[in-house]
């Protein structure tokens, strides 16, 4: 895995998301951004943890 930095922020508001999806409750999520900012790497980051 690449290096990763500075998305903490970011990745406990997606894995807030991920638990209440596991506690039953229906989520919706669109990341958006400039390419090769890191969107595909955040998602791979959050399916690892």
């Amino acid at each position: 895995m690449k290096k990763f930095y500075g998305r903490e922020r970011e990745m406990a508001q997606l894995r807030d998301i991920q638990q209440q999806a596991y506690d039953d409750y229906s989520r919706f999520v669109v990341l958006t951004g400039r390419r090769r900012v890191g969107k595909t790497s955040l998602v791979y980051r959050l399916m690892e943890d």
